[in-house]
Formats: C-alpha cells, sequence, structure tokens
C-alpha cells in the first residue's frame, strides 16, 4: 500500500524529487526551502546532498552532475537566486544533459527575508526559462517529478518556484513508484554547445557563438508553450457571470477559498506555468468581460493577460497588482474577498466584510538568552562609540544588533556586503574607523571575497567574525568551517584564521563572553593600518546548551537592589530578555536566565552580582 503522509510542502518537493530519480542535490540554507535538502539527506543517504558555500557553487555543481547525464537538483530562496544569476543565464543559453530542476522560492511578505521580490521576472521574463508555479504542497510534489521530466525533454532547465504559503504550508501527500530512468553517469564532448566563447561557430553558419546560443533559446519559447498548453497545471473552471478570476500559483488556492466561503461559482482560470497556455488563455477571455488576477508579487501575468488582450482587440478589463490589489505584501482570502466586495461581485456577510485588523504588538528582534552575539556586540558597541566609529553590518542572528536596545549596526544589505561596504565608507575620507559585522556561515558563503579585496587594496577596516561553527539562523546547517557535512560525515573544517591569514590580514581571537578580552582586542584594532580581523568563537548557545560545550562557566546572578540606581545601562546597552525593571529597580528572571553571567559584566554599578 503507498502512505500517506501530513508533511509540510518543502517535505513534499524532497518526496517528489526522490520520486523522480534525482542524484545529486546542491543548495544553500534560506527560508523557506531549508528543508527540501535537509529531508533528501536524511532519507535517503545514497543520492549525494551538499550545502555548497553560496548558491553560485550550487547551481555551478548541478550543472556539472547534469553534464554527466544525471537528474540534478539546486535549491535556494529568492536571495540566493540573484547570487546565482551570472551561471543561470549561462545554462539558460547553453541548456543541459541530465534533468536540471532548479528550486527558487519566493518570500512573498518578506516574513523571514530582508527583501520580497517575484523571481519569475528574472527567470522567465529575462531569462527566458519556464517556470511552474504550485498552489498547494501537493500540486508542488508533482510538479517537482514533472520538472524533471520535462527538463529531459527539452534540454532545458526548469524551475519551480513555491512560495512561503507553500512551502510551510501542510497537507495530506501520497507517496508514489519511482519514476526514474535507469542508467549510469556518462559524459560527451561539446564544446560547441557548452564552451560559450565569443567565436564563430561553424554549425551555424559562423554566427558568433553566444548569439546562435540566443536564438537557440529564443525558439526554444514556442516548445514551452506547446508543453503549457498540454500541462495538468493548467485549467478553466466554469462558472456564472463576467468577471472571471484568474489564480496563478498559491493565487487560485485564495481565490477558491474565498468563492467556497461566499458559496459562489464564478469561472477561473488556474495557472501553474510560464509561459502560459496562449490557447486557454484565449479561450477564457473569450466568455468574460472582465479579470481579477491573483499573483505573488509581481503583476507579470497580469501584464501578459493585458498584452494579449491588446493584440487579439479583445474588450476585456485586467485588474490585479498593477493598480487594483495591494502592490506590495502577501496575498490572502480576505484580500480576494475585499476585491469581489469593491467590484460589487457578490454580496459579502457581515463577518466576511472587510474589517480594520488589530494592529499586533511590536515584537523585539532580539537574540536568545544566553547567546555570544549579545555580549560581542555589547563589547563592539562600547569600542565603537568610544572612537565614533561606524559598524556596517550583514545576515545572521548578529543582526538584530541593528534594532533596539542596541542599535549598533548602521547598514544591513545582501550576504556579504558589509566588508566591502566598509571598505568603501574607509575609502571614502570620511576619517572615521569602519567595523564591519559578519557571521562565520556568511563569510564562507559571500564574505572572503570582500575580505580578499579589501586588503589587496589596504583598506583600513576592522573585520569582526561571529564564528559559531553553524548557521544557526536557518537552523543549524554546517558549513565549511564546521567540520561536518550535511550528511553528517566527518570533513575537513576549514580554518578562518588560516584563511584570514592568507589575504594578508591582521587577525586576534577573542571568546566573546569574554567582555573585557573582546573590549582590548577591538581596541588595538580599530586603532592600527589596514585590515585587522577579530575571530569571535563560542558555539551558539541555543544548539549547545543541552552539552557541556559551553565557553562560560555558568553563574547564579543576583542584583543587589541597594546598589541598583535604575540607570538601565544593562537593559538599555545589552538588551538581555531576562533583565526585568519594575519599581525602578532591575530584577531577573529565574525562569529564563541562563546563568552566563554577562549582565554581570556590563553592570557599571556592580549592582548585579
Amino acid at each position: 500500500m503507498q502512505k500517506r503522509k501530513f508533511i509540510m510542502g518543502d517535505d513534499a518537493m524532497a518526496m517528489g524529487a526522490i520520486e523522480a530519480g534525482v542524484k545529486v542535490v546542491t543548495g544553500y540554507p534560506g527560508t523557506p526551502a531549508t528543508e527540501i535538502l535537509e529531508v533528501i539527506a536524511k532519507e535517503r543517504p545514497d543520492i549525494y546532498t551538499e550545502w555548497s558555500c553560496n548558491e553560485m557553487v550550487a547551481t555551478e555543481v548541478a550543472m556539472g552532475s547534469s553534464l554527466a547525464n544525471v537528474r540534478t537538483l539546486a535549491v535556494m530562496k529568492h536571495n540566493g537566486t540573484n547570487v546565482a544569476t551570472d551561471m543561470i543565464m549561462h545554462f539558460a543559453f547553453t541548456g543541459v544533459k541530465g534533468a536540471y530542476v532548479l528550486v527558487s522560492a519566493d518570500d512573498p511578505g518578506a516574513n523571514s527575508s530582508q527583501n520580497e521580490e517575484d523571481t519569475r521576472i528574472l527567470l522567465h521574463t529575462y531569462g527566458h526559462l519556464p517556470i511552474l508555479d504550485p498552489s498547494s504542497p501537493a500540486e508542488a510534489k508533482e510538479m517537482m517529478k514533472a520538472a524533471f521530466d520535462l527538463s529531459e525533454e527539452t534540454s532545458s532547465a526548469y524551475i519551480l518556484r513555491p512560495v512561503m504559503r507553500v512551502c510551510h504550508a501542510r497537507s495530506v501527500i501520497e507517496e508514489g513508484p519511482s519514476t526514474a530512468p535507469d542508467r549510469e553517469p556518462s559524459f560527451e564532448n561539446d564544446r560547441s554547445r557548452f564552451v560559450m566563447s565569443a567565436v564563430s561557430e561553424p554549425k551555424a553558419g559562423g554566427k558568433m557563438r553566444p548569439l546562435w546560443r540566443h536564438e537557440l533559446l529564443n525558439a526554444k519559447q514556442a516548445e514551452y508553450k506547446e508543453i503549457a498548453e498540454k500541462s495538468p497545471f493548467n485549467w478553466i473552471e466554469k462558472g456564472e457571470g463576467h468577471t472571471g478570476l484568474v489564480g496563478c500559483g498559491i493565487g487560485y488556492t485564495y481565490a477558491k477559498e474565498a468563492l467556497e466561503s461566499l458559496d459562489l461559482s464564478l469561472p477561473i482560470l488556474k495557472l501553474g506555468t510560464l509561459p502560459l497556455p496562449p490557447k486557454k488563455v484565449r479561450e477564457f477571455l473569450n466568455q468574460v468581460d472582465r479579470v481579477i488576477v491573483f499573483e505573488e508579487i509581481e503583476p507579470v501575468v497580469e501584464k501578459m493577460l493585458k498584452q494579449i488582450c491588446y493584440d487579439e482587440k479583445l474588450q476585456v478589463e485586467v485588474l490585479g497588482r498593477e493598480f487594483f490589489l495591494p502592490a506590495e505584501g502577501e496575498l490572502n482570502t480576505q484580500i480576494v474577498l475585499e476585491a469581489l466586495d469593491k467590484l460589487a461581485v457578490a454580496e459579502l456577510p457581515e463577518d466576511l466584510k472587510p474589517f480594520d485588523r488589530p494592529k499586533m504588538p511590536i515584537r523585539i528582534r532580539t537574540q536568545c538568552v544566553g547567546c555570544s552575539h549579545r555580549s560581542l556586540l555589547n563589547a563592539m558597541k562600547e569600542v565603537t562609540r568610544k572612537h565614533k566609529g561606524i559598524v556596517t553590518g550583514d545576515i545572521g542572528c548578529h543582526d538584530a544588533g541593528s534594532f533596539p536596545p542596541i542599535e549598533l549596526q548602521s547598514t544591513i544589505y545582501c550576504m556579504g556586503a558589509s566588508i566591502p561596504m566598509a571598505a568603501g565608507l574607509a575609502k571614502s575620507g570620511l576619517g572615521r574607523p569602519v567595523v564591519a559585522m559578519i557571521g562565520d556561515s556568511t563569510f564562507f558563503h559571500m564574505g572572503l571575497p570582500g575580505l580578499v579585496s579589501a586588503s589587496y587594496n589596504r583598506a583600513n577596516i576592522t573585520v569582526v567574525i561571529g564564528d559559531n561553527g553553524t548557521t544557526a539562523m536557518t537552523g543549524f546547517q554546517p558549513h565549511a568551517g564546521s567540520g561536518i557535512n550535511v550528511m553528517e560525515q566527518d570533513v575537513p573544517k576549514i580554518s578562518i584564521e588560516e584563511v584570514v591569514k592568507a589575504v594578508g590580514a591582521s587577525v586576534r581571537k577573542v571568546n566573546p563572553y569574554n567582555i573585557a578580552e573582546t573590549k582590548k582586542a577591538l581596541e588595538e584594532a580599530v586603532t592600527e593600518e589596514g585590515v585587522s580581523v577579530i575571530i569571535a568563537t563560542a558555539p551558539c548557545y541555543l544548539r549547545n546548551s543541552k552539552t557541556d560545550n559551553l565557553f562560560f562557566t555558568p553563574r547564579a546572578v543576583e542584583v543587589n537592589p541597594e546598589r541598583c540606581n535604575g540607570c538601565k545601562i544593562c537593559i538599555n546597552d545589552f538588551g538581555c530578555p531576562s533583565l526585568r525593571y519594575k519599581d525602578e529597580k532591575v530584577t531577573i528572571d529565574k525562569a529564563t536566565c541562563v546563568m552566563c553571567g554577562m549582565c554581570a559584566d556590563v553592570c557599571k554599578r556592580g549592582a548585579i552580582v
């Protein structure tokens, strides 16, 4: 009997990849796609799986395996797709050998990202690659399997673009049989295709090779449209009236939920592919006078439909993200209901009418109790304020230091940007010390090129690397400095200290729980010439709290109310969630305190002992 499981969309996509016979899986952790790779590594240790140093490397490793004629999968979130764009735009031209599926998971609403964006624009509009856009975990699994087959059928990479609410929704998913082709890895030279140099190509009558490959890519668009026309992921649902709904991916799910809550039947065009199925689209548009397009996030399909209406001289009003629906943020069922109400398509019951949503309480973004980053950021704050310094930040648990109460980092951009931005500030002639804060995983991801450049160009900056031995922010995935891989095998542990020395920067190592030691190292670093690196090494407390592998000796702490004058330096500068303020005195919440003792080092009056 086939098993049925109640699992997340990420797990469902992992199941689909396994059933499709994937042999090599690469990626870099990033919400909402992280679990896809982790599930494959756990469930099928015979499938080669790796966390690459960054998404560019992941796409390149996957392409190498595809050239060996095996089925490959690269997994990343939208920010990572930006990193990998250079390689993606190349294999769009060359095509692939073994099936190549790229998961590019978008995060509408920026629930767990520093921005929101629509990678359909990058990958389809710009890259001319075909995309599958799932509406549910079950469809995501089926699309994953179909993507492998379609990739080999077209010799092209296929993109699977799930959004957060598909990746992290749960559904009952049925395991299916393997559809994997039984073949051994093989390699054949085809330099006219896979050597993308600007040389004339005899096969194309002497045309420059990149231009010839571009011509072939453009010609493939007709093939993609034929596949879309026959695809089981696109269909028309009959309904009443002349207002139609177009549901793209998760937008279809929201539209269906809204109609079911109203017991209403409207014509629906469900779309799960790019390019669009031209015949189905025209058939649907000929049935209606007006359509509302529900898609995440940009008006991609909306603009395509407007173009079709213009070309075909169809008198159909097309509404969507461009002018009618909210232009940013996630869709939801309420937005669909409000759109129907606004157009007087349906009479909404009182409980479904638009309402003023209650304001959510403000949640302060901070580190866990006992986190070594808090003492490190506190030391950096004291030293940089003393010297009127500027701190550029990066992605990681430590980026919470840019928010109250610490308010240290002045910038947070894409991964690895802290070091080059610090170098730019230093080279501007500003005349103030500049410190870059970056984590160990991000250092291996994209920080190293910035450090090489800063050292080579003799920038006067200090780089602080928070080294906790893991990719903590996304769930403790290992990296090149962890000493293990995703399969939990022992592997060479890349020494950050030796790497830093190799690029010609000075280096100091500190235990961030020792605030005095950390401040001393920072004082020395910000006053010396060239690139100075401080490696603050301590394991993630949240991960290691159940072991003896701690970098501090647990100390019970108490507040002496006689000495506490209510200055709140420990709260306003240090920000530990276990510190409370009541009746003009600081108290310690024993239920959450982990006895790291750092607050005692921060208190200027010695009131915490």
